[in-house]
């Protein structure tokens, strides 16, 4: 099983392919980007991508969970 460390140390291809084989969890984003949340095995990754060219720009391996926090502000749960 991966961890996190491991993650960071693939190449860009490697870690493309690894996020796929995660699960997508959620979206947020900002003024210059896009992030993207997946749970992959143990750790959870974000993906940032660029919003004028849509490309991958940058990684962020983490296995804590206050990471998680931003992407449940605009979560909306039905009671």
């Amino acid at each position: 099983m991966m961890t996190s460390d491991e993650f960071r140390t693939l190449s860009y291809t490697e870690k493309t392919e690894a996020v796929l084989t995660g699960t997508f969890l959620a979206t947020r984003s900002n003024e210059h980007c896009y992030i993207k949340l997946y749970n992959v095995e143990n750790f959870y990754v974000e993906v940032f991508f660029d919003n004028r060219s849509q490309l991958i720009i940058h990684f962020r391996a983490f296995e804590h969970t206050l990471f998680v926090l931003p992407y449940l502000e605009d979560l909306k749960i039905a009671v």
